[in-house]
């Protein structure tokens, strides 16, 4: 019987690992539109809305190199679509950007009027915490939070092997 119980608290002890949340996301900025000339102003600032971003988290900015491009700026720059306090430019498509620190932040498209029509994301960076979306097998798997869904597989498995455990 003790060696029963043990086996049981082993498998409970292994199912909650597998069970565990990924704390770092992959987004796909604008989902599967990327990041290109929106149909509506608000477009971009719809789409971050659902979702909770954390430190650790990367923005995937799917664009082609030439016909787009990702500056990150500060709130002055967002706010008027200027190019006056650029943090980082990224040129080449697809640009990746790691959320390093909490707080607000800005990106928008740098060529022609493009941001004047839409081409701009702004982020709130949550301390701590975990963000939308994730699950995954000892914290190996990234979620993409291209479509907002929770995955539930690990949790799922993990009950699947508690319940087996305990017919056998």
């Amino acid at each position: 019987m003790a060696k029963m119980l043990l086996s049981l608290i082993l498998w409970v002890t292994m199912g909650y690992f597998l069970t565990g949340q990924v704390g770092a996301m992959t987004h796909i900025v604008g989902g599967s539109f990327g990041w290109r000339f929106p149909a509506n102003t608000s477009f971009y600032q719809a789409w971050a809305k659902p979702r909770n971003f954390t430190s650790g988290d990367k923005l995937v900015f799917l664009y082609t190199t030439g016909l787009h491009n990702v500056l990150e700026v500060k709130k002055e720059d967002y706010d008027d679509c200027t190019q006056s306090h650029v943090i980082k430019k990224y040129d080449n498509g697809p640009a990746i950007f790691e959320v390093t620190k909490p707080g607000d932040h800005y990106f928008i498209c740098g060529l022609k009027n493009q941001c004047q029509n839409g081409e701009r994301l702004r982020i709130s960076v949550m301390k701590g915490g975990e963000s939308s979306g994730g699950g995954g097998i000892f914290g190996m798997i990234t979620k993409s939070s291209a479509n907002s869904k929770h995955n539930s597989i690990g949790m799922l498995s993990g009950l699947l092997l508690v319940l087996f455990m305990l017919l056998i």
